[in-house]
């Protein structure tokens, strides 16, 4: 799920609730690139990515947000 709020203009990602940091590190990564991010904010235990800045939400979707093999039951090393 991706959703833009116009009001404050953040778009939350939904990803898998307890992503490990490894992933949120690949994740930061392909996100921080894309044109017009300003800000990266994840809430790993609701499974959350707001994304601030002038960022269409179908540019997140292009940006191929797989997190891992395992999806759900990643558990990559802290």
């Amino acid at each position: 799920m991706v959703e833009r709020n116009d009001r404050t203009g953040v778009v939350t990602v939904a990803l898998p609730p307890g992503i490990c940091r490894r992933c949120v590190r690949v994740v930061s990564r392909r996100v921080s690139d894309l044109p017009g991010v300003v800000s990266l904010e994840f809430d790993g235990d609701a499974g959350l990515l707001r994304v601030g800045g002038d960022i269409d939400p179908a540019a997140l979707d292009r940006a191929g947000l797989a997190i891992c093999p395992a999806g759900p039951k990643c558990r990559h090393p802290a």
